[in-house]
């Protein structure tokens, strides 16, 4: 057909017919079937069980292959496979002697560091560095004794210990909260925002009304604290941010209600110096362990092993960032070790902060400690003279590892930048203070505070100020016995709410009598023991009730010896 079109073509046959028939040709010898050069692509699956086997019969394809001299196309596609094996192998080699590096190196370094907070559970930092300059004395742990010894330390003033804090890394993996929350049997007292905020005053609390019914604590476990105040199964739209949503959530807990096997611990950079008060925690421990045989002495709202465990000189200090409370004076000097986070202090001598009070009063209000530096500081340093000659302050921030130390009369607050757990401990600046301590909380009608400075009273029939004050030499005057009788009557009218203040009597002068370094002779406590247990047998039996015998059973004169039987 091609060569007759061509014969036509050549003659100029010009008709269209035969130009039709010519392109129909054409298209006819092109549309003709031809295989294309392609390209496959083939997978290659090898168990992880076989791959020595399947490498070893890759290879040998290979070597037949280029026996029988297989086009390069060939010899390509079977090393391919080859070598995917074969480099498979290598980096399975590779990551074998990388991990078998790091276990041995885990055997010779030190564990990361813990973590307070994930970031599951954790409040995001507040932003800025904190004070930015200290002006507090340091020191290190290990020049603390002679300068204690040489009388170079100067206890009216704050000062910090770099690295104070003994046994730091083993506290920082055992306090986390993760391991916390694993303790479902504590009750922290929380007071929501607004309760927080009515609690805040300038004026010292010699309150007539006593603060568990003063303020209405709720009582929630520990969890449940990472739950309101922390970001424990918060969603994402609504995780708190540090300060306003967090700076009602700092908490001082009894270490005993967070570790009851806390009692041994000991600040090794403070020496046989300011820990006299620990000393009676042993015999308080121990009464308290078994105070649960008192329980149906008290009220049934008054969890007692609790209300005992805060008369601890011992406590865990813990918040998210944000958190703090207001400026105040602790009453007690006191040590403070930070395990975790980091913290801004402000502290002041009292007779500075009366000056910035009498001064600066329409600006200077009760507010939490973020509050404090966020809205107030700025304006007192600029406007009312804060930080001049007569209004001097201390600041500094605390980090991990380092123990402050803050008089008793001091103003001072501290607020958490991030999360923070701390370890804190009232301390006492000679033996004296450890018997006036345990005095004051027996019998102290100076001090006007109710119940603590009159609880002995409850040790006689209807709460008898007079008769207690004879007994012990030292009587209220006689309007405010009456006073004072009728406020104690009010807030404790009942026999078992009047059990509570003994037990607390019987507490504090077990922990006097189980602590041989402590004169119990000097103390209160030989006096109103017979009393005060003679005052519970009553109040029981009328109650239908019995009191221990392992605490009826222990002879006054042994334990005027300081030989507790508990």
């Amino acid at each position: 057909q091609i060569v007759l079109a061509m014969a036509i073509f050549s003659r100029r046959v010009h008709s269209t017919v035969a130009l039709l028939w010519f392109a129909t040709a054409l298209v006819t010898v092109s549309c003709a079937v031809q295989l294309q050069d392609s390209t496959f692509a083939m997978s290659l699956r090898v168990a992880k069980d076989e791959f020595e086997r399947s490498l070893n019969e890759s290879r040998a394809l290979l070597e037949f292959a280029q026996e029988k001299k297989m086009s390069p196309n060939m010899l390509m596609f079977v090393r391919t496979a080859v070598d995917k094996i074969e480099t498979t192998l290598k980096e399975f080699e590779k990551r074998k002697q990388l991990e078998a590096a790091a276990e041995e190196r885990k055997k010779t370094s030190a564990p990361a560091p813990a973590i307070f907070t994930d970031k599951e559970i954790s409040v995001k930092p507040l932003k800025g560095e904190g004070a930015k300059k200290c002006n507090i004395k340091k020191y290190t742990a290990s020049e603390m004794p002679a300068l204690f010894s040489q009388g170079k330390i100067d206890l009216r003033k704050p000062f910090i210990v770099s690295d104070g804090v003994t046994d730091f890394e083993a506290l920082r993996r055992k306090f986390t909260a993760e391991k916390l929350m694993t303790n479902t049997e504590a009750q922290l007292r929380y007071l929501s925002p607004v309760k927080a905020k009515e609690k805040r005053t300038f004026d010292k609390q010699q309150s007539n009304v006593p603060e568990d019914e003063q303020y209405e604590y709720a009582f929630v476990s520990i969890e449940k604290f990472f739950t309101v105040c922390f970001n424990l199964r918060a969603k994402p739209d609504f995780r708190k941010m540090g300060g306003a949503d967090t700076e009602h959530c700092e908490q001082h807990v009894a270490a005993s209600l967070i570790d009851a096997n806390f009692t041994d611990y000991r600040l090794r950079s403070l020496g046989d110096n300011l820990g006299w008060l620990q000393e009676l925690e042993p015999g308080r421990a121990e009464f308290t362990e078994r105070a649960g045989e008192l329980q149906a002495l008290v009220q049934a709202k008054q969890d007692l092993k609790s209300s005992l465990q805060r008369a601890s000189s011992r406590f865990f200090a813990f918040g998210p960032a944000g958190s703090g409370e207001q400026l105040r004076q602790e009453g007690m000097p006191f040590v403070d070790g930070l395990v975790h986070g980091k913290r801004r202090w402000f502290m002041m001598a009292p007779k500075d902060f009366q000056a910035l009070r009498d001064k600066a009063k329409d600006v200077l209000e009760p507010a939490s400690a973020f509050m404090f530096f966020e809205q107030q500081m700025e304006e007192l340093v600029e406007e009312h003279g804060l930080g001049g000659k007569k209004m001097k302050y201390w600041q500094c921030n605390q980090n991990p590892g380092e123990l402050i130390y803050i008089p008793g009369d001091t103003i001072m607050t501290s607020l958490s930048l991030v999360d923070s757990f701390s370890y804190k401990q009232h301390v006492a600046l000679s033996k004296s203070v450890v018997l006036d301590h345990v005095n004051s909380n027996i019998w102290a009608p100076e001090s006007g505070v109710v119940p603590t400075g009159y609880q002995f009273a409850a040790c006689y029939p209807d709460i008898d100020v007079m008769s207690a004050g004879v007994a012990l030499g030292k009587q209220a005057n006689p309007l405010q016995g009456q006073i004072i009788a009728q406020i104690m009557a009010q807030y404790y009218p009942s026999v078992k709410a009047r059990n509570m203040l003994i037990v607390n009597i019987l507490s504090e002068c077990s922990g006097v009598f189980g602590a041989a370094s402590v004169e119990a002779d000097k103390t209160y406590c030989p006096k109103v023991w017979d009393t005060c247990l003679a005052q519970l047998h009553k109040n029981a039996q009328g109650m239908s009730e019995s009191v221990p015998e392992w605490l009826s059973s222990v002879p006054t004169r042994r334990l005027a010896a300081g030989r507790a039987e508990l």
